[in-house]
């Protein structure tokens, strides 16, 4: 018997709204016990997925953009006006940081699959995109969402 989305999917998804805030988001993530949330506006419309790695990607972007700065008074002669310089970077990054919303890191082109896609066909795309997890949506709705870890629990169950 062929198996289709729907009958691995897990239903009952965790979302986020588009205007929660990085730390929000760790929250979630942490109290569901998950790697990354579809991002939903009101309504329950998909926008967008956000995981863990799409907020340490942006760490790492606000961290090389402060060191580019910080290295453009490394070569100051007056050492008080360098640190007290890289402090306010430090500082503006902090508060850049800390206004960022999940819209802000959030991947916005998100592939989703209808719940009637056939399993391998959605193990073939997890494979070829290199991404972990699928939303599943039907008729613009999110119903559901496949991970890799659902396909681990195929091949567990099968044993």
């Amino acid at each position: 018997m062929k198996r289709n989305i729907a009958d691995i999917m897990q239903k009952k998804v965790k979302t986020i709204g588009p205007d929660k805030t990085l730390p929000e988001l760790e929250r979630e993530l942490l109290r569901w016990r998950i790697g990354a949330m579809p991002v939903v506006e009101k309504g329950g419309k998909l926008i967008g997925i956000v995981s863990r790695s799409d907020v340490v990607r942006q760490l790492c972007l606000e961290r090389s953009l402060g060191e580019a700065m910080a290295d453009a008074y490394r070569d100051q002669t007056d050492a008080s006006f360098v640190a007290a310089s890289q402090k306010a970077i430090g500082g503006a990054i902090g508060q850049r940081m800390e206004r960022l919303r999940v819209r802000d890191v959030m991947i916005q082109d998100v592939l989703t699959v209808p719940p009637d896609l056939p399993v391998v066909k959605a193990a073939q795309l997890l494979i070829e995109r290199r991404i972990h997890r699928l939303p599943v949506v039907e008729n613009g709705k999110l119903v559901g969402i496949v991970s890799s870890l659902d396909f681990t629990r195929i091949v567990a169950e099968a044993s």
